[in-house]
């Protein structure tokens, strides 16, 4: 049983969805209230992000989603660095305040501000320390920044450690989505 899992996955910009309706968004909440769901049912109890725009601000949503229907369930958001979200847009940032707001628990891994990719590689051995398994919106064949968090969990992995990995590339995506329509 996995007691915590980490998700995440593609940022907004490399999945195209650039407003908050997109339904490409509402297809990728859909599958993870699906999968949140199932893991809720076998045991799960945290379910762990960051708070970047895309996956993780949509899965989110899901856990949100789950949680009205009864289960109980938790969300850290736990973000790599003070100021995280600062630079961004005024809409962006509402987007961030309004996850945050949702959430069970939030906190930093540093309590400095941006300064170096250390830093997030900081924040990958917190998220990998900290729960069982990861489920990753992430498609090896086409890259993207999700990349580095792959790399991280399959390293981790190979170092011995047990930790479970559920991948989900564009295909499983694309089926759910002609599921979806089809139904």
């Amino acid at each position: 049983m996995l007691k915590n899992i980490w998700l995440t996955g593609y940022r907004s910009f490399e999945l195209g969805i650039f407003k908050d309706d997109d339904p490409k968004a509402k297809v990728i909440q859909d599958f993870f209230q699906e999968r949140i769901t199932n893991y809720a049912e076998d045991g799960t109890e945290w379910f762990l992000t960051g708070a970047q725009l895309g996956t993780e601000q949509i899965v989110s949503k899901a856990i949100q989603e789950v949680k009205k229907k009864g289960y109980n369930i938790r969300h850290a958001v736990m973000l790599p660095y003070a100021e995280f979200g600062s630079k961004w847009n005024e809409n962006n940032q509402l987007l961030l305040k309004n996850v945050l707001r949702k959430a069970d628990y939030v906190n930093k891994v540093s309590n400095m501000s941006y300064h170096s990719g250390r830093q997030l590689r900081i924040w990958q051995s917190f998220m990998l320390k900290h729960t069982n398994g990861a489920v990753i919106f992430y498609d090896p064949d086409s890259g993207g920044k999700p990349k580095y968090d792959y790399e991280a969990i399959k390293s981790y992995q190979d170092r011995g450690n047990d930790y479970q990995l559920e991948l989900i590339d564009f295909d499983s995506m694309q089926d759910f989505a002609n599921m979806l329509f089809d139904s």
